[in-house]
């Protein structure tokens, strides 16, 4: 009778210290994937800047009619906006992964915030009032290259799978003479 009642109690205690070490391990293990996710969706959203600004400089310069279509075009994490005010296209994402480090490689902005040219690609980060909560972005400027116009039946910021077209309008700026881009979202 005695052995029976042993048998059980190691039983519970391996059961016992089976669930503490799977909880440790999920408890670090979790916050490490949910980094190199965003790590993955930083250099996803990189690779689709590229294109993006490659497919507006081609319809720059190939003129009036000039159209690009991006289709699927995905945004699996953060937010993308097209800024018609100052000709800009930004993506945005919130993460717990420091995912870029200030240095003196940096060139200082109007607004303050360093930011890391790489190509026509301006990528910058900065603190939230969270501890360990970053915002980092990516952003693509055009407003000394075209003006840029969003048409949408959606109000940004994008998140999700679209379609994007890219289309040189053949309207030019009286003042600067900077073409017209317009940029399409749909479904």
């Amino acid at each position: 009778m005695n052995n029976k009642g042993q048998i059980w109690i190691s039983a519970v205690l391996y059961m016992a210290l089976g669930v503490i070490v799977l909880t440790i391990v999920l408890a670090a293990g979790v916050p490490m994937i949910q980094k190199m996710k965003d790590k993955n969706s930083f250099a996803q959203a990189k690779v689709v800047f590229a294109s993006v600004n490659d497919n507006i400089m081609e319809v720059i310069n190939e003129g009036p009619g000039s159209r690009r279509y991006l289709s699927p075009f995905e945004i699996k994490a953060g937010d993308f906006v097209v800024d018609e005010t100052d000709s800009l296209v930004v993506w945005s994402m919130k993460t717990n992964a420091k995912l870029m480090e200030p240095s003196y490689f940096f060139t200082g902005t109007p607004t303050g915030v360093p930011e890391f040219r790489e190509g026509a690609l301006y990528i910058y980060a900065r603190e939230t009032n969270i501890v360990d909560e970053y915002i980092t972005n990516l952003k693509l400027d055009y407003k000394d290259t075209a003006h840029l116009k969003l048409d949408s039946i959606f109000t940004g910021p994008f998140a999700g799978t679209y379609s994007l077209t890219i289309e040189h309008t053949g309207s030019y700026d009286p003042v600067d003479s900077l073409p017209e881009i317009k940029i399409k979202v749909m479904p």
